[in-house]
């Protein structure tokens, strides 16, 4: 017995993410998809892709091919170097949990509160640090016993943030610095306001 055909639809709400706006399964089997929502590759673009990769993955260690999330090293990539700004959130100046905010947004669709301590008591904590992956929040205390600084994970102990004394960069935490202010690491539920249709 044949049954009826399917229909899915995804809608973006927010983001640079390519989204199926629509995929029909026909009881023949036959398969329509169509992508209206994001950005086509084009041949050059490829070339500039790759270089992208290469550079972030001689920092973090990893091989380009090991790194399947472009959107958030483009990101990184527009913001590096921003200085840091307490209170801002624009490139012209920016401080670490508004950096946290605006690349969640960006990359996936998240809509974080704004402070770091905020931020630290909305996460689900990870206790051990090799069970970080990519997009997880790490905090630190660098002014007393209190969340004071916030950065996401990229791999093999490196993440990227808005630092007081050189804007945004990628630090690792098994550095002196960062690993004796390590307080802990959690996870954001992940695209909670793209607004889905089935």
């Amino acid at each position: 017995m044949l049954s009826p055909p399917q229909s899915f639809k995804y809608v973006q709400k927010k983001g640079n993410i390519r989204f199926i706006d629509d995929v029909n399964i026909t009881p023949s089997g036959t398969r329509q998809i169509k992508v209206v929502a994001g950005e086509k590759v084009k041949p050059e673009q490829r070339v500039i892709n790759d270089e992208l990769l290469n550079k972030y993955a001689d920092m973090i260690g990893l091989m380009p091919k090991a790194m399947s999330n472009y959107i958030l090293y483009k990101v990184i990539d527009e913001w590096y170097g921003v200085k840091y700004r307490y209170g801002g959130t624009t490139k012209s100046g920016i401080d670490c949990s508004a950096f946290v905010q605006k690349v969640y947004e960006e990359v996936f669709c998240t809509e974080l509160v704004r402070t770091s301590r905020d931020q630290f008591h909305s996460c689900k904590m990870v206790w051990d640090i090799d069970n970080l992956i990519e997009g997880d929040l790490v905090f630190f205390r660098t002014r007393g016993k209190r969340i004071s600084h916030v950065g996401i994970y990229l791999a093999n102990n490196f993440f990227v943030h808005a630092s007081s004394s050189s804007g945004v960069m990628i630090s690792n935490i098994s550095e002196a610095y960062w690993s004796k202010r390590f307080a802990g690491a959690g996870k954001i539920p992940k695209g909670t306001n793209e607004k889905q249709v089935l």
